[in-house]
């Protein structure tokens, strides 16, 4: 699941993810008491953050951009 992030969160542990609004993050746990464990998509990083931050996104032709998008940032940083 991708979701976008429609509010900004800051981490307040280490295993968390800081986020700013436009984020979009790849979502790859979700636990019920409101948190998601998901890698931001611009940079890579992992971590938690409060699922009321972020709204999920089910455009099918948005969620694919978004991948061909991932893979162009990580094709470039394996180039540097």
């Amino acid at each position: 699941m991708q979701v976008v992030v429609t509010r900004t969160y800051t981490a307040k542990q280490p295993d968390e993810l800081s986020l700013q609004v436009a984020d979009v993050v790849l979502v790859s746990q979700t636990v019920e008491d409101g948190w998601y464990e998901g890698e931001r998509l611009r940079d890579g990083e992992s971590g938690w953050f409060l699922s009321e931050c972020a709204e999920p996104i089910t455009c099918q032709a948005t969620i694919e951009r978004n991948m061909q998008r991932m893979d162009r940032l990580q094709g470039l940083e394996t180039n540097v």
